[in-house]
């Protein structure tokens, strides 16, 4: 029987909790519980061992890094752990090199960090929540690569003379003298123009189509989407705000989780409401408790990482 997204999910979960558990823990006996429960979930906790077997192949120094960096983010090795426990055959093997590179990237950001780095060519980019990158800037390039996550950059004026590129997994980002957002999620790149315009080239497209300031534009590695006006507070991120205007709640609590450790739903049953307002990224936790002063609402925490959003 086919493992679904959920039981790894939970198998990803119990990797995750056990590692730092202590011996004697009731965490043990609650493990062992779960796995007589299911014999799916036997299966899935079959495949946690396989992909311990590979950890310890890979060189002792690199382990050690890749797993304390993960450490910071435990929603994030969660959802890491998913995708690559989804990936069997000689392709999951060259993902799970890819994943590790990710957790080894050379400027990384938890779940709900932020950080600005000065780039010697005088750019300054700006790392939004989970986010990984890699920066390359020498004489004969300026390169960034996004592996997860959204970045704010602001080109600068030294080494004209180099292209500015931003790549994802879908393809690159051109800057023309220019302010700009990139944002990885899914199989898709998110990009919107402050300032000037980008140059937007897909992977496997055959040219490259220009994203003038006040638009924007999703793009896969075969083509790229619509261009469109961007949403106007697109960045408010930057000064730890959330600005939404008539948002759906799932909507809302989708882009709010970005920055809530742990794991927040939204009930179907309150999905649809409608929500505005200016809030707090830096307290989502506040943020989710005063949504019953507006909304007919309540929050309800199955654990400390686990909440749920639900009708009243």
């Amino acid at each position: 029987m086919k493992l679904t997204e959920d039981i790894l999910t939970q198998a990803a979960s119990w990797f995750v909790d056990l590692r730092s558990a202590q011996p004697g823990d009731a965490i043990y006996e609650a493990h062992q519980a779960w796995l007589a429960a299911d014999s799916r979930h036997y299966d899935a906790w079959k495949r946690v061992e396989r992909l311990q077997k590979q950890l310890k192949i890979v060189p002792n120094e690199v382990r050690q890094s890749t797993l304390e960096k993960a450490r910071q983010s435990r929603r994030q090795l969660i959802k890491t752990l998913v995708v690559v426990l989804s990936v069997g055959g000689a392709s999951g093997v060259a993902y799970k090199q890819r994943t590790f590179s990710t957790w080894m990237a050379q400027y990384r950001t938890g779940t709900g960090e932020r950080k600005t780095i000065q780039l010697a060519d005088g750019s300054q980019v700006s790392l939004n929540t989970d986010t990984a990158l890699d920066v390359n800037i020498s004489e004969h390039a300026r390169e960034l690569i996004l592996y997860r996550g959204e970045i704010l950059v602001e080109t600068g004026k030294q080494m004209p003379e180099q292209d500015f590129i931003v790549k994802t997994a879908q393809g690159t980002v051109k800057a023309l003298g220019t302010r700009f957002q990139v944002r990885c999620h899914d199989d898709v790149t998110w990009v919107g123009v402050s300032q000037h315009a980008v140059e937007v080239m897909p992977e496997k497209a055959s040219k490259a189509v220009k994203v003038q300031a006040g638009h924007c534009m999703r793009f896969n590695t075969l083509k790229h989407g619509s261009l469109s006006l961007m949403p106007v507070n697109m960045d408010a991120w930057t000064q730890g705000m959330l600005i939404v205007s008539n948002w759906r709640l799932d909507q809302f609590l989708n882009e709010l989780g970005r920055y809530h450790k742990g794991t927040l739903h939204c009930d179907a049953g309150v999905a649809s409401l409608r929500i505005s307002g200016a809030f707090n990224i830096n307290d989502t936790r506040s943020v989710l408790e005063n949504l019953s002063s507006t909304l007919p609402v309540k929050v309800r925490y199955f654990t400390r990482f686990w909440a749920q959003v639900e009708p009243v």
